[in-house]
């Protein structure tokens, strides 16, 4: 008799681990408590607009340069459907203005103080902070730390706050100063602990991504990422149930029960694919330490205001893929995405398309405000930054308890879950976003390696 796998939970990571086991020929199912599929993944059209499209609510994208996403597409029949960026300059908007992000960077640190000083971003004192950084030797890092505690020796105050934690934090709708190097940036993780000089291990990993470079950094797929979990639904069929909230996981001899409100699922293995602090207590009676883990991750917590309005209301002409706000500004957006411009299939020639987000863990001010409220302050946001005008046609999705926070020795902290489990509940299997990256490859490389039995770091 095959195999049987229970994945809770069907997002991203939970789909992926069921198409991973069906592929294997495994009887699989998948129990999600929502009445849609995807979790964070979602699209849809903008009501009340005249685009023929829908719009991602989420992320719009995923790197390319790490194949899990793009395979996956590719197994799934929308191969041909995968679309590039434009490639557009990206902005810092600081002192009034928006400013041009410097290149070359590694997940927004700069090393050549020269391209720095051109964008007028960081003052002149910052730049010559940076120079005097950026070739000092430093030792191997000898174990993980928050970005701050690296970066900042290496790039100084001014550089770090400006342009590493407005994308950093940013990302994770955190601060930079309290993310783990090691799973949030594992790029200049891996540049730390080659010891040297910043300049010179970044220079390396430049050098060696455009030498290996083979299509864009980053994908998306033509009509919105929604697209992925519906065609995972879709070929999964009646393996999936929705409106299935696990209410526990029992011991079966060697094997597993997967109990429901109304049902039971017998499992030789289990899959938990759901947020930190359900998967806790799923766990909690045969992996106590590693339960207590699990809910104490802390989630952060953001919204995404999708904006749609004639270009003739815009007076900046949008000419990039965007900009990201520095905390040290004081506006309640944290980014401003310009997806028409960013995105070919995103511009019907006569709309500006803009998703705006805000939140994070030490700015909650959006949680405090009604719609309308959030809409007005957003939109005067926009109208100092970009000037718009015109009255848009707009969309809210809020995102509670979303983003999951790296702290220092997360990952660390995944390994002994991981070895607690194989320990005292051989067979139940921890993956997702709360676990090792929250970025779609990331999410698609833990499910399959759940049911293949390897590892995902």
């Amino acid at each position: 008799m095959n195999e049987r796998v229970v994945v809770v939970g069907g997002g991203i990571t939970g789909l992926a681990a069921a198409h991973e086991a069906r592929r294997q020929g495994l009887d699989v199912i998948v129990l999600e408590a929502a009445t849609r599929a995807g979790g964070k993944i979602d699209s849809g059209f903008v009501e009340g607009t005249e685009l023929s499209f829908p719009v991602d609510m989420a992320a719009d994208g995923f790197l390319a340069r790490q194949p899990e996403v793009v395979e996956l597409c590719h197994e799934l029949g929308l191969g041909d459907d995968l679309v590039a960026p434009t490639g557009a300059q990206a902005f810092i908007w600081a002192d009034g203005a928006l400013r041009s992000i410097p290149t070359p960077s590694v997940l927004g640190v700069p090393f050549e103080p020269d391209t720095v000083a051109a964008t007028g971003l960081i003052s002149e004192a910052g730049v010559a902070d940076l120079a005097a950084r950026v070739d000092i030797e430093h030792e191997p890092l000898a174990h993980d730390a928050s970005v701050g505690e690296v970066m900042r020796p290496r790039v100084g105050d001014e550089v770090f706050e400006r342009l590493v934690d407005p994308l950093l934090g940013g990302i994770n709708a955190g601060n930079a100063d309290g993310l783990s190097i090691e799973a949030g940036a594992p790029q200049l993780f891996a540049a730390a602990c080659a010891g040297g000089s910043l300049r010179d291990t970044l220079r390396a990993q430049v050098t060696a991504g455009q030498a290996a470079a083979g299509g864009p950094v980053f994908n998306g797929v033509e009509g919105g990422n929604r697209r992925i979990i519906d065609t995972l639904v879709e070929q999964l069929g009646s393996r999936v149930h929705l409106g299935q909230t696990v209410v526990a996981i029992e011991r079966d001899g060697a094997g597993w029960v997967v109990v429901t409100s109304d049902a039971r699922f017998p499992a030789d293995r289990v899959v938990l694919a759901t947020p930190a602090w359900i998967t806790a207590g799923l766990v909690a009676p045969f992996a106590p330490t590693a339960a207590s883990t699990l809910a104490d991750l802390v989630y952060g917590d953001a919204v995404l205001v999708t904006y749609v309005v004639d270009k003739a209301g815009i007076e900046h002409d949008l000419a990039g893929s965007g900009f990201l706000v520095p905390r040290s500004e004081g506006l309640l957006m944290t980014a401003c995405s310009w997806a028409s411009s960013k995105w070919g299939h995103y511009d019907d020639g006569r709309h500006a398309i803009l998703r705006v987000s805000a939140g994070r863990t030490d700015d909650r001010r959006w949680l405090d405000l009604d719609p309308p409220q959030l809409l007005d302050h957003l939109g005067a946001e926009l109208a100092l930054t970009v000037g718009l005008h015109a009255e848009p046609v707009t969309r809210i999705t809020p995102w509670r308890q979303s983003l999951p926070q790296y702290r220092p020795g997360h990952m660390a902290r995944c390994d002994e879950i991981d070895t607690e489990l194989a320990l005292v509940a051989e067979g139940l299997v921890v993956a997702g976003a709360q676990m090792r990256g929250l970025g779609l490859p990331a999410c698609v490389r833990q499910g399959r390696a759940a049911v293949a039995g390897t590892s995902a770091a």
